[in-house]
C-alpha cells in the first residue's frame, strides 16, 4: 500500500507532531483549514462517537501548508 493511502488517527497525528492527542483534536474541531475525516469507524450506535480517521497524504498536506506556517 502507497504509504500516502494509509490511514491515521489522533493519536497518529499527534505522534508525528510530537504534540498531545487533546491538541489535534481541537485543530480538527476549530481549524476550518483542517481536513475533513474520511471516515468515522468503531461507531457501535448512530448516537455514539467513533474514531474518525483521514488519509495520511490530506493531513501531511495540512501539516505543510497551515500546521508549519503557524510554527514560523
Amino acid at each position: 500500500m502507497d504509504d500516502s493511502e494509509r490511514l491515521v488517527g489522533i493519536g497518529d497525528i499527534a505522534f508525528q507532531l510530537k504534540i498531545t492527542r487533546q491538541a489535534v483534536d481541537y485543530w480538527t474541531r476549530k481549524d476550518p483549514q483542517f481536513p475533513a475525516p474520511l471516515q468515522v469507524i468503531n461507531a457501535p450506535t448512530a448516537g455514539s462517537k467513533g474514531t474518525r480517521v483521514w488519509r495520511k497524504r490530506d493531513i501531511d498536506a495540512w501539516i505543510v501548508e497551515y500546521y508549519r506556517r503557524r510554527k514560523t
